[in-house]
């Protein structure tokens, strides 16, 4: 008869034998290798800025780099700044990316839309989106609204594109199944196309925010005297290269954070999605 520490040792075992040390690093291999690189980078970047082999000026050491960034989260230098941006990425994607939402999935399930508007979008969207900001000004002047209004177009496009595609992969077979057992036009929209475009609807999603966030650096750095993008052309004109920097690194923190958010809301809206990746 086994007893409960000959069973606890088994299991000790087997853990060390499949999922102990050397496992765990086969597994991270990837991010470790990505951590490596990034690490290399910066040594021979900060050893190259301390030898003068390039410029001090334009690239000073990354570990001064570092230590501002540091110093500007401390002092609570940039959270102003981020707010205000923060403020308009999320604004303009809630409009944009809102309103893109509804008529993907319009677009997706109704054939008739589809045809309609489909040559309006692929007219509209190759645009270059900085291209409209005469307009923009224009129309809605010289304030917070044409930031918004700006940020709110760069969000449009990716939702309702993947959002349409999405809805239009969905397999015919499941509608025809669903209506056999005497589900309505609106239970097929609501039962079946929407769950089967999720993975397409978080993709967009994560394309339309890092448009936004684009945008408003973007619009910041051409008319704005608030935000991270107006920080970081003031910095270029002084020639502040360690305060440029310090942007850039907050600039793509916020982007690998919406990413790994988007992918924590993945994992709890379509956890089946990610057992078919896990299986593939």
């Amino acid at each position: 008869m086994e007893t409960a520490g000959t069973r606890s040792s088994q299991r000790i075992e087997t853990f060390v034998k499949k999922d102990g040390p050397p496992n765990i690093f086969v597994r991270n291999r990837e991010k470790l290798t990505t951590i490596g690189i990034i690490f290399a980078s910066l040594l021979i970047w900060e050893i190259l800025s301390r030898t003068d082999l390039i410029s001090r000026i334009v690239f000073p050491a990354p570990s001064r780099i570092i230590t501002q960034f540091f110093n500007g989260l401390v002092t609570g230098k940039y959270m102003t700044d981020m707010t205000i941006t923060f403020s308009r990425i999320f604004s303009g994607f809630a409009i944009g990316g809102g309103a893109a939402l509804i008529l993907g999935l319009l677009m997706g399930f109704s054939r008739r839309i589809r045809k309609i508007l489909d040559p309006i979008v692929a007219a509209l969207h190759p645009i270059p989106k900085f291209a409209l900001l005469p307009m923009v000004i224009i129309i809605f002047g010289i304030g917070e609204a044409s930031r918004t209004a700006m940020v709110s177009i760069g969000a449009f496009f990716p939702m309702l594109i993947n959002t349409m595609i999405g809805v239009m992969q969905v397999n015919p077979t499941y509608y025809e199944v669903a209506e056999n057992y005497g589900a309505s036009r609106f239970d097929l929209f609501r039962k079946v196309a929407l769950p089967a475009s999720l993975p397409f609807i978080i993709g967009g999603m994560r394309l339309s925010l890092k448009s936004a966030l684009t945008i408003t650096i973007g619009v910041e750095m051409v008319f704005g005297n608030t935000g991270l993008g107006s920080v970081l052309w003031l910095s270029w004109e002084t020639m502040r290269m360690v305060d440029m920097y310090s942007v850039l690194m907050i600039v793509s923190i916020v982007g690998f954070g919406l990413t790994w958010l988007l992918e924590v809301l993945k994992k709890i809206l379509i956890p089946w999605h990610q057992e078919i990746r896990s299986a593939e």
